[in-house]
């Protein structure tokens, strides 16, 4: 996948959201391992940014991307307004937090099938 500008960039976010199962999670470096660095910027200048850029993405996601599912690389959520509602929905689809709140990524983490490059 190779996303034209940043609108792109989150349409592909957004759809590997969607493909994460109920019940498993991925990080945010992890959804942007996925996407390759947009046309019009320089590689290493994206591997810098690009899971910040995935949690911009999330920040205004449509109500249908389970926003709740991606974490950050140390197995936590993170902290920031919502961050318990986030918990409540994980823990509803049986994802269990263990010491300082971190969830088993060895258990938990879902690796995706790469999507097809656009």
């Amino acid at each position: 996948m190779r996303p034209k500008d940043q609108s792109s960039f989150n349409l592909f976010v957004y759809e590997i959201c969607r493909s994460i199962p109920s019940g498993r999670v991925m990080t945010y470096g992890g959804i942007a391992a996925c996407i390759e660095h947009p046309t019009n910027m320089n590689p290493f200048s994206y591997d810098r940014i690009k899971a910040r850029w995935v949690g911009y993405a999330l920040k205004d996601c449509p109500d249908d991307v389970p926003w709740h599912r991606v974490i950050n690389a140390r197995g936590q959520i993170s902290a920031r307004p919502g961050c318990e509602f986030q918990r409540t929905l994980l823990e509803d689809e049986e994802i269990t937090f263990g010491k300082s709140s971190r969830i088993d990524l060895k258990r938990y983490k879902w690796n995706p099938v790469p999507l097809k490059s656009r």
